[in-house]
């Protein structure tokens, strides 16, 4: 039972749990922005794909973090920059085991990460904690 109680019998607090569970659906809200549109973005008439796939990646990322940011209806404010913090930490353990792979696909694994998750995961830290601090959540209990 005391997975669940403190020594004094209350109960925990699930927000660690919240923060996992929402890193989980950012990851599908970003997933799902990637769907539907990197055919449409794949059209712009951008010659170098270098810079195409760079502005793909930052529309996407934007789109994918105002979808996330929705959440900021929530009564507990701090899920949004928290389910972030996560996020950037599943991209982080994607690296750590894209360079547990053989030589040979690991600079194909770390770009896929790179194209995919690096870009949502800093954009999305970055707007979240910027609206979580400038709108003065740092306490989201009053909220």
């Amino acid at each position: 039972m005391s997975l669940f109680l403190t020594k004094e019998g209350k109960r925990k607090s699930p927000k660690i749990l919240a923060y996992f569970f929402g890193a989980l659906l950012f990851m599908v809200i970003f997933v799902a922005a990637y769907a539907f549109l990197t055919v449409p973005l794949h059209n712009l008439p951008i010659a170098n794909e270098t810079v195409l796939s760079a502005v793909e990646t930052l529309l996407i990322a934007l789109a994918g973090t105002a979808g996330c940011c929705l959440l900021f209806f929530l009564p507990d404010k701090s899920i949004v920059p928290y389910s972030f913090v996560g996020l950037a930490v599943i991209v982080a353990m994607f690296y750590v085991a894209a360079f547990a792979l053989d030589a040979t696909v690991r600079p194909t694994m770390i770009y896929l990460i790179s194209m995919y998750g690096l870009g949502p995961a800093a954009v999305g830290n970055l707007i979240s904690w910027t609206i979580y601090w400038r709108l003065g959540w740092k306490d989201s209990r009053r909220m």
